[in-house]
């Protein structure tokens, strides 16, 4: 205990800034995933000193710990003093808020008992509880913190309900009683209809001095009758739901984002990215991009959400050969989960103790990697004609970010295709067009790219999409996590790391053209030898003193194993954290300043959680039930 005290002590010691507020996923509403505003951790301190594993703080109730990105509000006076408080509620609902800087615990508080969970809604396990499974929101003016919790009163999922829960970051106190999602209706959809996961991070708005918080939810069964993903509009004033919106009358188009909120511009437009599901750009937005208005009440006329752009690369029809333009619901399994990948699960299928059966027979195409020149294989599986698995592509498997100097929406999916769009007049894709592909994504700011593994000269924009559905050396390229964006001092760089592949950067213009600039080493999943490899990719955060030479630094954690499926014998997997540098990148590599394998460290790989800088201090979220703390301390102070 005295030399963790003392870990602290000298860790405080050499870290004498404020640290910053971080109030949301991601840091802000544009979902930049930079906090620019780091004064103490630098490319030649994390080059010459390294960094330490401090301590774990604990989370409590739940094997795994937390889904939810730890939020900081610094300067909060508490039963303990003056102390900038984290926020960290557990899959269990028991969220605790502790001293930011030395882990203390302040207050705590349970918000009901969680959900237990079962193969019904996780088919791997991953998580023994689902409670808060979304990233909250603070409000600085008021000390407050919302976020949603999943609550049954038996552990059942079909018993349980969804609140917004309002707590005082002070002392963790209930500014009001929990807030059902139940009631909500839109159109022929009802919310309680069938089970939600609310994964999707929330945000909250000021708009003319209306603060409104929104955040996205998806399904259980993506597929099943009355699966839709929703937004909601949260009104801070009242403390009450103002607004809800299916985003489809028909099947899917579920919001979850891996985790990722909605982002919001400057005016109070949102943005967001559905998953599988019908599409008709009238009432059903499955697999697009999609610009929200939200209008506040006045007077007797009640709030409302309302699509008011969109743009969609493709139909769940297409990919599975069949007419484009018709908008009909998916195909069975009707039963299948959300967030699982059906292409993946085919891959893992065995034929009697053999090869599993979509790689008998299968097509390999030798190519070239555009970026690198290396050779590559592109591995086409044998499928069925009209196989539903291959309609299973998830354009929102990543929640996209706002690049809003550009006003350029970038997100990307399943494919590893990162798509541009305009955020300002998205081009509002009609069923039609996706009989004329080119002129469809002529719309887009900037041509669409591969964005996590180049295949070589493919068109990420075919007219027959079949033609995307094979894997790099048999392996897939999904991505999960949210593009980071840098206003570098030589302009704006993107970092992306899909699943089995190296992180990526680019530099896009302000017009949205993105031209690759280098790639590191590491591989996500690099102990999955076989097909279709592992999952999430790697998830990172970016840490800056604004754009100041030598400042800039790129968090990242990727697994060794499947973080979907486990290592053998287990639910879960190891992971590995990574600092880059990456300004440094005349080479074509982006290089690594510091590694945890090097030192031996390990911890459980959480799935879809980033690390976290502040105040020259790393969090990294793991699954062994807590968050690892990591930084400089000055061992001779």
């Amino acid at each position: 205990m005295r030399r963790i005290a003392g870990f602290f002590l000298a860790l405080c010691l050499s870290c004498p800034a404020q640290m910053i507020p971080v109030l949301t996923r991601a840091y802000d509403n544009d979902r930049s995933g930079a906090n620019l505003k780091e004064t103490i951790l630098t490319q030649d301190g994390v080059r010459t000193k390294g960094i330490s594993r401090i301590t774990t703080i604990p989370v409590f109730g739940d094997a795994r710990g937390v889904e939810a990105q730890p939020l900081v509000l610094p300067g909060v006076q508490t039963s303990k003093g003056l102390r900038d408080v984290m926020v960290l509620p557990s899959m269990a609902n028991i969220v605790r808020g502790v001293d930011a800087r030395t882990g203390e615990g302040i207050w705590q508080v349970n918000l009901g008992g969680p959900v237990t969970g079962t193969t019904a809604i996780d088919s791997k396990m991953v998580n023994d509880k689902w409670g808060v499974l979304s990233t909250g929101v603070i409000d600085p003016d008021t000390q407050r913190v919302y976020m949603v919790s999943w609550v049954s009163p038996d552990g059942s999922a079909d018993k349980a309900a969804h609140f917004v829960n309002v707590l005082n970051v002070s002392d963790g106190s209930q500014v009001c009683s929990p807030v059902p999602l139940a009631g909500a209706i839109s159109g022929t959809q009802h919310f309680n209809s069938m089970l939600r996961k609310q994964r999707s991070s929330l945000v909250m708005t000021n708009v003319h001095g209306t603060k409104t918080i929104f955040f996205a939810s998806g399904t259980v069964q993506e597929t099943g009758n009355g699966a839709a993903g929703w937004i909601f509009a949260f009104d801070v004033a009242t403390n009450k739901l103002a607004s809800a919106l299916a985003m489809s009358q028909g099947d899917g188009a579920g919001v979850w984002m891996a985790g990722q909120g909605l982002s919001a511009d400057k005016d109070g437009y949102l943005y967001g990215v559905t998953g599988n599901g019908s599409y008709n750009g009238v009432s059903d937005f499955g697999e697009c991009v999609f610009k929200i208005l939200y209008q506040p009440p006045v007077g007797t006329t009640p709030a409302s959400l309302r699509v008011i752009s969109r743009w969609a690369p493709y139909s769940d029809s297409a990919r599975l050969g069949k007419n484009p333009t018709l908008s009909s619901p998916m195909l069975p399994p009707s039963d299948k989960l959300a967030g699982v990948s059906a292409p993946s699960e085919a891959m893992r299928m065995p034929v009697n103790g053999m090869k599993p059966r979509a790689m008998v027979g299968a097509k390999v195409v030798n190519s070239i990697d555009s970026n690198t020149g290396k050779p590559v294989q592109l591995v086409y599986p044998k499928i069925q004609a009209q196989d539903p698995a291959y309609a299973d592509e998830d354009l929102g498997s990543a929640g996209g970010t706002l690049i809003e100097q550009y006003m350029i929406y970038l997100a990307a999916g399943k494919d590893g295709i990162g798509y541009p769009v305009n955020a300002r007049n998205m081009g509002n894709t009609q069923p039609a067009d996706f009989a004329n592909m080119k002129a469809n994504c002529a719309k887009l700011a900037g041509p669409p790219v591969w964005l996590t593994a180049s295949p070589g000269p493919v068109d990420p924009c075919p007219q027959d999409v079949t033609t995307l559905n094979f894997m790099p050396w048999g392996k897939t390229r999904h991505m999960h996590s949210t593009p980071v964006q840098y206003m570098s001092p030589t302009g704006m760089k993107i970092f992306v790391w899909g699943e089995n592949s190296q992180l990526h950067e680019w530099a896009m213009s302000p017009t949205g053209t993105l031209t690759y600039v280098a790639q590191g080493n590491e591989f996500a999943s690099s102990a999955i030898t076989g097909s279709p490899g592992g999952m999430p990719g790697g998830f990172c955060s970016l840490s800056s003193n604004g754009n100041k030479p030598g400042t800039a630094l790129l968090w990242c954690t990727v697994p060794y194993g499947d973080a979907n499926a486990g290592d053998p014998g287990t639910h879960v997997t190891n992971g590995r954290l990574l600092c880059y540098d990456p300004d440094n990148t005349a080479n074509g590599t982006i290089p690594v300043l510091w590694d945890s394998e090097r030192w031996g460290i390990t911890f459980i790989f959480n799935k879809f959680l980033p690390p976290i800088v502040d105040g020259g201090q790393v969090y990294v979220p793991n699954y062994n039930g807590g968050v690892d703390v990591y930084g400089q301390p000055d061992l001779e102070s």
